[in-house]
């Protein structure tokens, strides 16, 4: 999967990026009105195969690098993980709590269902409390879930879009299975599927091989009725090609994220009324994108209510998009300080000060303060360590960088980029021994 969207209100979608840029986007501009990263919260290399969208407004992301789902709040703060930390020894790890491959996110009231790509798997869909606490798998069919890679909630009933086994599985609410969709010879791989809003759904499905056509996206009844293709196939405007997901607003009308050039990053967007018709190309590709995004910074560095949100968003844009010149990184300094006066508990300020003083301004020492301050702030212990290692090693302490490093691989619950972490400790000891 390339990312994800999901529908934030009635005129509003969210686009996650694959690598873990969250934008909020206005569908009547259309524009940029929001957006935040993973990084520096959680770690710097992501993989987003899904997005959806709690009812309390938190932001869901399914991140396969890692094997787990990420809870945030709109602001950035991540709020709770959900699923454990795999094991790279084990080519597959089917366990409850573990989530192998996770690749379709669908929050149900206080709950979130998880469902996961591999094969044979007795723990491919999994529930979970909002809070990253497992509560329960969905009974696996015979011979377990053959690549689970869609979820809807469908006129009562809960969904599963099962690739490799050519089917739509049907749960009742409390997780018995209840039957299966029929689907139409053509619709013989369904592996995105979401709720139409008028008892049916929205059907994607996977090509045969990877060098295969793309596909457009079918719109299917209760009972699996299929009329044909609602978006047809193509890279031309109001066709898809290659759809990876598919978001549908309360009014019906929905949205498309396809790969018209093959891979990311050129992501098209494209909103549909509800019987296919095309309403607007929101984004075409990345220059698009980054046009909406200036478009954001702009009226975002205009602002003068120097609100905390306001003052380390502004700290952002310095920071991140502002071409990284001496007084850029020196504004952003600034904002990230004023953003900690006003609040010094502050959490991404904390970790943006502490990252631009090492990455941007060359300042381990000072980095490493912001750092330990940001472990007060309740970052997580082990990641923060192995930041603070990284900072005596560019500082030159060798000796100080392999202590810490190995507190942070040794820090309960693991950092979660742990074994990248084991293999940065032996750098460290190589470079020591010469």
């Amino acid at each position: 999967m390339f990312g994800g969207i999901a529908a934030s209100g009635a005129d509003s979608i969210v686009y996650a990026t694959f690598d873990g840029t969250v934008l909020f986007l206005d569908l009547d501009g259309p524009r940029v009105t929001g957006q935040f990263s993973v990084y520096p919260s959680g770690p710097a290399r992501v993989h987003v195969s899904a997005c959806a969208v709690a009812t309390t407004g938190d932001i869901l992301l399914a991140d396969a690098r890692h094997h787990r789902v990420r809870r945030f709040a709109r602001d950035g703060r991540q709020r709770a993980l959900l699923g454990g930390l795999h094991n790279p020894g084990i080519p597959q790890q089917d366990m409850a709590g573990v989530l192998d491959e996770p690749c379709a996110v669908l929050p149900l009231g206080a709950e979130v269902l998880v469902a996961c790509g591999g094969v044979g798997e007795e723990h491919g869909v999994q529930v979970f409390g909002m809070d990253g606490a497992y509560r329960r798998s969905l009974p696996p069919p015979a011979g377990g879930w053959k690549r689970a890679q869609g979820l809807a909630e469908v006129d009562g009933s809960i969904w599963v879009a099962e690739t490799d086994a050519g089917t739509i599985r049907v749960h009742a609410p409390d997780g018995t299975a209840t039957g299966r969709v029929p689907l139409h010879p053509e619709l013989r791989r369904p592996f995105r599927v979401k709720a139409d809003g008028y008892g049916g759904a929205f059907l994607l499905v996977a090509p045969e091989g990877e060098d295969e056509g793309a596909f457009g996206v079918a719109r299917i009844a209760r009972d699996g009725t299929f009329d044909g293709w609602t978006v047809p196939a193509g890279e031309e405007s109001g066709q898809a090609a290659s759809p990876f997901d598919v978001a549908v607003l309360p009014d019906g009308r929905f949205v498309v994220a396809d790969l018209p050039f093959g891979r990311p990053p050129e992501v098209r967007l494209q909103l549909f009324t509800s019987d296919g018709r095309l309403v607007a190309t929101l984004l075409g590709d990345t220059a698009d994108l980054v046009v909406a995004q200036r478009a954001w910074f702009e009226s975002l560095l205009a602002r003068r209510d120097r609100g905390v949100g306001t003052l380390y968003e502004q700290a952002r844009v310095h920071h991140y998009y502002g071409g990284a010149t001496a007084e850029r990184l020196e504004k952003a300094r600034d904002f990230y300080r004023a953003a900690l006066g006003a609040e010094p508990r502050h959490l991404l300020a904390r970790l943006g000060l502490a990252t631009l003083l090492h990455r941007g301004l060359n300042d381990p020492k000072a980095a490493e303060a912001e750092y330990r301050a940001a472990m007060e702030a309740g970052g997580a212990k082990g990641d923060l360590l192995a930041r603070v290692a990284e900072c005596r090693h560019d500082g030159g302490d060798l000796d100080g960088a392999i202590g810490l490093l190995q507190q942070a691989v040794e820090t309960s619950p693991a950092p979660e980029e742990y074994f990248d972490l084991v293999e940065e400790l032996g750098d460290y000891y190589l470079e020591r021994d010469g």
